[in-house]
């Protein structure tokens, strides 16, 4: 019975050892693939614009515009009058025989004035509408600088780590040749000092990569477990300046102020229909208490005459229509020379690019070996090699600010001509 008990308690104990342990490694898995969950730029841009805080506010901005365009549609209200008269003119209600009771309805005939204020939501509804794209474009150049930062801070990590495991290796190889008595302790010194350097470019890079991840997570109020997926050498075609001008009409901003001119043009018409009041229409029934007899009436109210009660506020429209107009043609001078510096940014950036990779890297890869095989012999300082290893090092590190700098000057092209970056 006792071995009974203890068989049976037995696998019961090893299937709970075995639950844990496998939740343990289900719990380790999920957290791996969280922590290494891969992100592309557009990915990043695609979460911005669902998650973004500061899109938000207009999903309730186009909810009231939708209820003001119906509240527009929404004729003057019907009037309801009621009137009891004395027939004999004597202002005696003693005699209830002797009174006229009188029913009548009244409405304006304001079918103008409702299309011009169903007009005027409608125009200022396509302002916000606007006003989100000016948002959403800034956030996506905003998260697609944040990414390619990241990137070029991998880049450079990875640079760094490089030089600190050239460090490492030089170091040791100083130190074997000063034991056997063939160097200085100077150079082992010095050598131990350029590590220490390089493992702090490494250590302020890693803390620089985690701030811009957490910078661009907060982009889509998410955390900072993914990897960023992308290269700094694909290099986007490099557009003309006339090519660029032409596309600046699109950038919403100058959209906005035609967009703006006709919210006042609606404005304007408003006002008009305003100046001029509604025919009234009247219809009814009279009922003489006397005679016991009914009779049907209708009348029609025509404004005559001529109001000026809204010239002032259509001079002030318009008024303000011509300072848009004004706005927008500045803006779009502004804009040109903006993208014709950007322009030439770009062509420098590639130049450097060119340069750097056909010219100064190769010639400086050169001189470091060389320089490495004469120190070996004796016949070069220590301090000379180190400053043709730091020069290479200067070199690559301007390799990847030039890559990091012709993406960055690409995305604000972008973002001035108005191209999307939105997917």
């Amino acid at each position: 019975m006792c071995n009974a008990k203890r068989t049976s308690k037995k696998p019961t104990h090893n299937r709970l050892l075995l639950k844990l342990k496998l939740l343990v490694v289900a719990i380790c898995v999920s957290q791996t693939s969280i922590a290494n969950e891969s992100m592309t730029l557009q990915q990043a841009v695609v979460r911005t614009m669902a998650q973004h805080a500061d899109l938000k506010p207009y999903v309730y901005r186009q909810q009231a515009m939708d209820a003001r365009v119906k509240q527009a549609a929404v004729s003057a209200p019907t009037t309801l009058d009621i009137q009891i008269e004395d027939a004999l003119g004597s202002g005696d209600f003693s005699g209830l025989s002797a009174l006229q009771t009188t029913l009548s309805i009244a409405w304006l005939l304001d079918d103008d004035l409702v299309d011009a204020r169903i007009a005027q939501a409608r125009q200022q509804g396509q302002t916000y509408s606007v006003e989100k794209q000016i948002k959403a474009l800034d956030l996506a150049s905003e998260t697609a600088h944040l990414f390619i930062t990241l990137l070029s801070q991998k880049e450079q990590l990875k640079l760094a780590q490089q030089a600190q495991s050239q460090s490492k290796r030089i170091l040791t190889e100083i130190a074997k040749r000063v034991t056997a008595g063939r160097l200085n302790k100077v150079d082992q010194l010095r050598a131990k000092a350029a590590l220490s350097k390089r493992e702090l470019v490494v250590e302020d890079l890693q803390h620089e990569i985690e701030a811009t991840k957490s910078q661009l997570a907060a982009q889509w109020q998410g955390n900072s477990n993914f990897t960023p997926i992308g290269s700094l050498i694909n290099l986007p075609p490099l557009k003309s300046l006339a090519s660029s001008a032409r596309q600046l009409k699109n950038n919403p901003r100058f959209v906005l102020f035609a967009t703006r001119q006709r919210v006042l043009q609606s404005e304007i018409a408003l006002a008009l229909v305003q100046n001029k009041p509604a025919w009234q229409v009247r219809t009814g029934v009279k009922r003489n208490e006397q005679v016991d007899d009914f009779s049907l009436m209708a009348g029609i109210s025509i404004p005559l005459g001529s109001s000026t009660r809204t010239q002032g506020e259509i001079s002030a429209l318009k008024a303000n229509q011509q300072e848009q107009k004004s706005q927008a043609e500045a803006w779009l001078q502004r804009a040109h020379t903006q993208a014709l510096v950007l322009t030439h940014k770009l062509k420098h950036n590639r130049h450097v690019v060119e340069g750097l990779e056909q010219q100064t890297i190769p010639a400086l890869i050169e001189a470091s070996e060389q320089a490495h095989a004469a120190y070996q012999q004796g016949s070069y300082r220590y301090t000379d090699w180190a400053a043709v290893k730091q020069e290479l090092l200067d070199a690559q590190f301007e390799l990847i600010n030039a890559y990091t700098n012709i993406q960055l000057l690409n995305i604000e092209l972008e973002r001035l001509t108005g191209a999307s970056l939105n997917p």
